[in-house]
């Protein structure tokens, strides 16, 4: 199955965040020391979420658009 979502990437001082805002009360908040680590890190978090949702019935919730975004 394939869904889409938007994440948000910010840096920091030393690292990176990403966030699935759809998601992020469900865990999807994590980061790396590069922007390609935090989106690795993000991927393998939302892959988890999404699974266990699936496996449990739960609706999966509408993705939130991110203002000013691409």
């Amino acid at each position: 199955m394939t869904y889409t979502f938007h994440v948000v990437i910010t840096p920091g001082s030393r690292s990176w965040r990403a966030r699935c805002p759809a998601l992020e009360s469900h865990g999807a908040v994590t980061g790396g020391e590069t922007k390609e680590e935090a989106l690795t890190h993000i991927y393998s978090a939302l892959v988890m979420i999404l699974g266990k949702m699936n496996a449990d019935g739960t609706t999966l919730p509408p993705d939130d658009a991110v203002p000013d975004s691409i």
